[in-house]
């Protein structure tokens, strides 16, 4: 009988040290999202809504018949994007990707930051900075 209550001691022992772990780490946890600030919140919306699987049938396909599934994967090939391409697409009087950020992601505030723009590296370094919370 002195065994078992040894063991039933040593078991009773180690439940409070785990129990005491975890409301350490849950209210930790429970904490955190209060003393975070605004800023990283909304960036994260953002690469969300910007990086979000979308139908098929609203992903837009470049003049070279490549489809483009959302905003974070244009701007991830528009190092590579063939001149002509990307010209067929952005034009001084049009620009294709402004229509579909507005139309498929609803991101207004993208679309009106890049709708002049006719470069390829200055639309890359606009759409990163966006998705990144810097305006």
């Amino acid at each position: 009988m002195a065994n078992k209550k040894s063991v039933s001691s040593k078991k009773t022992t180690k439940r409070p040290t785990k129990t005491v772990k975890r409301s350490t780490s849950a209210s930790s946890k429970t904490k955190a999202p209060v003393q975070r600030s605004t800023t990283p919140v909304t960036s994260r919306v953002r690469v969300y809504n910007l990086t979000r699987d979308i139908p098929q049938e609203k992903f837009f396909v470049l003049a070279n018949g490549q489809p483009v599934k959302n905003v974070a994967e244009l701007a991830a090939i528009l190092d590579q994007l063939e001149d002509h391409v990307f010209h067929h697409h952005v034009t001084p009087d049009r620009n294709d990707f402004h229509n579909w950020i507005r139309d498929v992601f609803e991101d207004v505030e993208l679309a009106r930051k890049i709708s002049g723009i006719g470069d390829k590296k200055h639309l890359q370094l606009v759409i990163y900075r966006h998705m990144a919370g810097h305006d």
